[in-house]
C-alpha cells in the first residue's frame, strides 16, 4: 500500500514538473542595426552586435497586429526578443517582443 502511494506521488510530480516545462518559453534578447525590410516576406534583416547572436540575420516580424512591427526603419538601432533561447544559424527566428532602448 505505501508503495502505491509513493509511486502514484511520482508519477504526479513527474506529470507536474512536465506541464509547466512544456509551456515554459525561453527567448532570447538581441540588439542590431537594422538593414533590410521586407514587408511582403514579413521579414527583417539585422546586423545582430549581441555576442550570443552576433552577425547579420533575418527573422520572420511580428504578427500584422502588432504596432511594433511598422517600427522597423532600415538604419535604426533596435532591441528585441525571439522565440528561442538559442539563435540557430541558418534557421529564421520570429521575433516576439520588441522593446526600445
Amino acid at each position: 500500500m505505501k508503495l502505491q502511494k509513493t509511486i502514484a506521488g511520482a508519477m504526479m510530480f513527474a506529470g507536474i514538473l512536465w506541464c509547466t516545462q512544456a509551456f515554459a518559453v525561453d527567448e532570447l534578447y538581441l540588439c542590431g542595426v537594422v538593414r533590410e525590410v521586407n514587408p511582403q516576406a514579413a521579414q527583417v534583416t539585422v546586423d545582430v552586435v549581441s555576442a550570443n547572436c552576433r552577425g547579420v540575420r533575418t527573422f520572420k516580424l511580428p504578427p500584422a497586429t502588432d504596432k511594433n512591427r511598422q517600427s522597423f526603419n532600415v538604419n535604426d538601432r533596435k532591441c528585441f526578443f525571439i522565440d528561442s533561447s538559442r539563435c540557430k544559424a541558418g534557421y529564421v527566428h520570429t521575433i516576439t517582443k520588441v522593446r526600445p532602448e
